[in-house]
């Protein structure tokens, strides 16, 4: 697996999702918001020389991370547990007690989009300073 791959899509994920945030589709901006995150936090794993697996927990992907000795700084933290749910909750109406399409507005579509970039850029710069 090449860390870069992973990194790239993050990067086109978290252009879809701004894509969709202008287009009014809140719900899906959530689900690649959180996209974005997953990837990009799977490639620092590979980068590192871990297998990510196949979880989509960013929690579980953030222990892994610092399992390697890199410490996640405490917004980057706060950012994947806000987004890592929403790999559910933004497609399913039974995991998100009603529609999911219904369940968003602009402004958490653009506070999810914001916490996608912030962990995006967070592992760029990682991966530039290793």
């Amino acid at each position: 697996m090449r860390y870069k791959d992973w990194i790239i899509q993050a990067e086109e994920d978290l252009d879809v999702a701004r894509v969709l945030l202008n287009a009014g589709k809140y719900f899906a901006v959530a689900y690649y918001s959180q996209q974005a995150s997953e990837k990009a936090l799977k490639s620092l794993l590979i980068f590192l020389g871990k297998d990510p697996g196949k979880t989509h927990s960013l929690t579980e992907l953030a222990d892994m991370i610092e399992k390697e000795g890199l410490e996640i700084p405490s917004n980057v933290k706060e950012n994947l547990m806000v987004l890592s749910p929403h790999f559910i909750i933004s497609r399913y109406p039974d995991a998100s007690n009603g529609i999911p399409a219904r369940q968003y507005n602009k402004n958490i579509a653009e506070d999810l989009y914001k916490r996608a970039k912030e962990v995006v850029d967070w592992v760029k710069l990682e991966e530039n300073q290793q």
